[in-house]
């Protein structure tokens, strides 16, 4: 609805900057009928069975079909322009048997007498519909008896429901009611971006804070490996003093053993001869008693 306000505000516009003051004048008696209604259904059946009908205006009832047939039907496509004229005339029918209703036979005169003629160009079978104004209860006669009845009504609101949805899905949009809405577009488009901007300013400072962050961790895991590297070298070098000193200290202790080895060597051979001196001293004295 807004798309179409702005549209109508730049024809009416353009026509005042032009100077088409007459045309400006039949396009707000236009706008006034609202003919077509944006397009949407719901509204333009209650323009037609709920103001032109039941208010019997006539002009703008029979407007509203010759904008159907100009602007969404002609005369070769044959099938969809002779379901608009069936479905104009059963309008028209509902239009004649609401005025018989509400007593009012002299709207039903007066629309006989205005479209008469052409009624009779165009359909011989409304030949019998001059009558009826004239019969006293119409609705209970054979001929005319079904268009009095609700079934009939509703069906007919339904066919036309259903027609005017076929011809207005896929309808091409007018270029001056696009204006408005890439017009809209443009405006959420530049919304978008400027929150994409802030968002990406603030990637960009938390990005720079986790960059100082892994240069902090990054310096301190430099630090930790060269202490592990300089104790490595330090236990290393440890290790190999250590190693030379434990060599010296066993080969003192083997020299000792050594000696230790040859003292007892001696030793045990002294104990020896002292105890053949004492044998062969015993031998004597024995052999002397």
């Amino acid at each position: 609805m807004e798309n179409v306000q702005y549209a109508e505000e730049l024809v009416r516009e353009f026509l005042v900057f032009r100077g088409f003051t007459n045309t400006l004048q039949a396009y707000e008696a236009e706008l006034s009928t609202e003919i077509g209604r944006n397009f949407e259904v719901d509204k333009i059946l209650d323009l037609v069975f709920s103001v032109y009908i039941p208010k019997y205006q006539l002009d703008r009832l029979l407007s509203i079909f010759s904008f159907l047939k100009q602007c969404f039907t002609s005369p070769a496509d044959t099938v969809l322009y002779t379901a608009l004229l069936k479905l104009e005339q059963s309008v028209l029918r509902y239009y004649v048997v609401n005025a018989l209703k509400s007593g009012r036979q002299e709207k039903v005169i007066e629309f006989f007498s205005v479209g008469g003629s052409h009624l009779m160009q165009k359909r011989e079978d409304w030949i019998a519909w001059f009558a009826i104004p004239y019969i006293k209860n119409p609705s209970l006669d054979p001929q005319f008896r079904m268009y009095f009845s609700k079934e009939w009504s509703d069906t007919l609101v339904l066919s036309f429901r259903n027609f005017l949805s076929g011809i207005f899905n896929g309808t091409r949009i007018p270029a001056l009611m696009k204006i408005s809405t890439e017009k809209n577009m443009i405006k959420c488009l530049k919304s978008d971006i400027k929150q994409l901007n802030n968002k990406l300013s603030e990637l960009q400072a938390l990005l720079e804070v986790k960059e100082v962050e892994l240069s902090l961790l990054r310096r301190n895991d430099h630090s930790i490996n060269s202490g592990h590297k300089n104790l490595l070298k330090i236990t290393t070098a440890g290790s190999s003093v250590g190693g030379q000193a434990f060599s010296g200290v066993y080969e003192e202790s083997s020299t000792s053993s050594t000696t230790v080895q040859g003292v007892n060597s001696q030793t045990l051979s002294s104990a020896k001869s002292r105890a053949e001196k004492l044998c062969d001293s015993s031998r004597m004295s024995n052999a002397g008693k």
